[in-house]
């Protein structure tokens, strides 16, 4: 388990990292909605020739479609290259990146909110909810989103290193479950296309 690639695309920016027998070099860039066309020569362009010994992808809350592109690209990338897949929520990656151990972590849940959950001593105390601003008024705050509100900044590059900090030494100690079931706080919103729109008439 020498390189261990991490993948993150539960937010408009995508990251990846890799992690070299501990050494960490990553990369975010802007998916503008098309991680599926930009992912994988990302990934390809950071690994430089290297091939992975495992990958741990981030699994929501977050962007459905950014979500279920890295969770895709991950396990098809193990399949065929028989290695293990591992997966971390996105809000203990940003709890994990903003070293918050009470408190409220917060991710962008689409159409204005977010996806909130309490951490106490370092731990989830609660199951994550939706939440509005509003509802984060006063809050102390950490995650994506959260600097606009007064709290500490992680963005998805910052929860990638983060994760492979954690979840590395685990992965290479054999002390990790393998898995990585896409986690969503709600279904998408999903609307017909004309053309559906039209036979439907």
């Amino acid at each position: 388990m020498n390189t261990i690639l991490c993948i993150d695309t539960a937010s408009d920016r995508f990251a990846i990292g890799v992690d070299r027998n501990g050494l960490v070099t990553s990369m975010e860039d802007e998916a503008r909605q098309d991680h599926s066309r930009i992912l994988l020569p990302a990934i390809a362009n950071l690994l430089g020739g290297d091939s992975p010994d495992a990958i741990l992808v981030t699994i929501g809350p977050g962007a459905y479609a950014g979500i279920r592109v890295g969770i895709a690209t991950a396990e098809g990338l193990a399949l065929a290259r028989g290695i293990p897949v591992y997966g971390i929520g996105t809000l203990e990656a940003a709890a994990l990146a903003t070293g918050s151990r009470d408190g409220i972590v917060i991710q962008p849940a689409g159409r204005g909110a977010f996806a909130a959950q309490r951490w106490a001593h370092g731990e989830p105390a609660d199951s994550p909810v939706t939440a509005t601003p509003v509802d984060l008024e006063g809050k102390n705050l950490a995650g994506e989103g959260a600097g606009a509100l007064g709290g500490i900044e992680a963005g998805a590059r910052e929860r990638v290193e983060a994760s492979l900090r954690d979840r590395a030494p685990r992965i290479r100690a054999g002390t990790l479950e393998t898995g990585a079931e896409a986690f969503y706080l709600r279904e998408p919103s999903i609307t017909l296309s004309r053309r559906q729109q039209a036979a439907a008439s």
